[in-house]
């Protein structure tokens, strides 16, 4: 069992940004959405697994100690977070088919898809993290393409890019955990949010989650996506 010296160590040394093809993927479970949108911000989520197995009140301590180096959750989340690493990574986690009921339905609610995984970085009212995480709001990427968002989404983007005259120079992790559904879903959100809605091009239609499935057979490191937008810009 590791120590909890290893999983404060790990929490707080590792950089995240992986590629789809390479990223690891956590076991199935209510909950997980979070930890991927709040922890995987800050670190490399191999170091939550390799501690997989700590019990219920070790895994509380940890989340203690990230506070103190940024996690900002609501209690509802927080708890949520708990729970699955709790239960899913904890000393008698379920048999990984008990969680296929309970995962995210078909029924995808973009706003809360948004809060619970993109918040994190891009923050409330997609406002982002001035030289840290571009913003949501007014960002012209949106509609470069009906389906430019999706591959941002399922594969990451990495490298260095302008929003509304500012420079950025970060990585974002794939989010390909997501369901079909949901990718489409928080997709349309952010379009539809903030003022989004004014920039889009006539006849352009929010992708849907059909879409989304066939552009997961289309895997691209995330400096590729970096590429595709430049050729997309105006």
């Amino acid at each position: 069992m590791p120590s909890l010296f290893f999983v404060f160590a790990c929490a707080v040394a590792l950089p995240f940004g992986a590629s789809a093809a390479d990223r690891f993927d956590l076991p199935k479970g209510p909950g997980r959405d979070l930890v991927y949108g709040y922890c995987q911000t800050c670190h490399d989520l191999q170091s939550v697994e390799d501690s997989a197995g700590i019990p219920h009140g070790a895994w509380n301590a940890v989340l203690d100690n990230m506070k103190g180096f940024g996690l900002r959750v609501s209690d509802e989340q927080r708890a949520k977070i708990l729970d699955y690493l709790g239960t899913w990574l904890g000393p008698n986690p379920p048999a990984p088919e008990s969680a296929d009921a309970t995962v995210a339905s078909a029924n995808a609610d973009g706003a809360a898809v948004f809060e619970n995984t993109c918040i994190a970085c891009h923050q409330e009212g997609g406002k982002g993290k001035p030289g840290e995480f571009p913003p949501l709001a007014g960002n012209h990427d949106l509609f470069l393409s009906a389906d430019f968002p999706a591959y941002v989404v399922l594969n990451g983007i990495e490298g260095k890019l302008q929003v509304n005259g500012e420079a950025f120079d970060n990585a974002m992790p794939p989010f390909d955990f997501l369901s079909d559904e949901e990718i489409a879903a928080v997709i349309a959100y952010v379009r539809s949010s903030w003022g989004n809605a004014a920039n889009r091009p006539d006849g352009m239609k929010d992708i849907g989650a059909s879409d989304v499935h066939d552009l997961r057979a289309k895997t691209m490191e995330s400096a590729e996506v970096l590429a595709l937008r430049q050729s997309l810009l105006p």
